[in-house]
């Protein structure tokens, strides 16, 4: 009985958040980021999904070491991915809509978004695709649904590398360890837009 609550709620998932996020809009349509804020924070109950909360220091070193020769790659092929800036700067006139959107877009990325998509992808997800298909297929699978979610084509290959790193790090050093690494990568990631004018 508890396995099909738990494909029901993963299954449920995404339309709740996307029904949390319009009723956000309408009640505040100038501040997108809060919107984004309100999807990911009635998506938090999820996390009891991610029981038991474990920490293995040793698995999140290695897997922060992985994380920034990631992050090295990335700068490294800054000039190849020029058209995600433009749509980098969309992104950010959306979300500027409001004069909060600094702390909203911050709790969201750096808080929120960890929490709750560790809890889909890795506790959730990647569980359920390894009880079913294996490893290999869990790993594979998760993080290759994780890379679509977040957009960009061009950024595929980084966020299905991200994926297999951020499962690694849940496999071995738990879903703190994971949800911890997460956090942190959308820290570094955004620090230059909340720093910024």
């Amino acid at each position: 009985m508890f396995i099909y609550v738990r494909l029901v709620a993963l299954a449920l998932s995404i339309p709740v958040m996307f029904i949390a996020m319009g009723v956000a809009a309408l009640l505040a349509p100038n501040c997108v980021s809060a919107s984004l804020a309100v999807a990911y924070l009635v998506l938090t109950p999820l996390i009891y999904y991610a029981r038991p909360f474990a920490f293995r220091p040793k698995y999140f070193a290695i897997s922060l070491l992985i994380f920034t020769g990631l992050w090295g790659l990335e700068l490294i092929l800054q000039p190849l991915l020029r058209q995600y800036d433009s749509l980098l700067q969309v992104f950010i006139q959306t979300l500027s809509t409001c004069p909060q959107w600094r702390l909203y877009f911050f709790t969201s990325a750096v808080v929120l978004v960890p929490l709750v998509e560790e809890t889909i992808f890795r506790a959730m997800l990647y569980t359920e695709l390894e009880k079913r298909a294996g490893q290999l297929v869990g790993y594979m699978g998760n993080s290759l649904i994780f890379a679509a979610v977040h957009g960009a084509a061009a950024l595929l290959p980084l966020y299905f590398a991200y994926g297999l790193v951020l499962t690694y790090a849940f496999k071995k050093g738990g879903i703190t360890a994971s949800m911890t690494l997460h956090g942190l990568n959308n820290l570094v990631a955004l620090l230059p837009i909340l720093l910024g004018g």
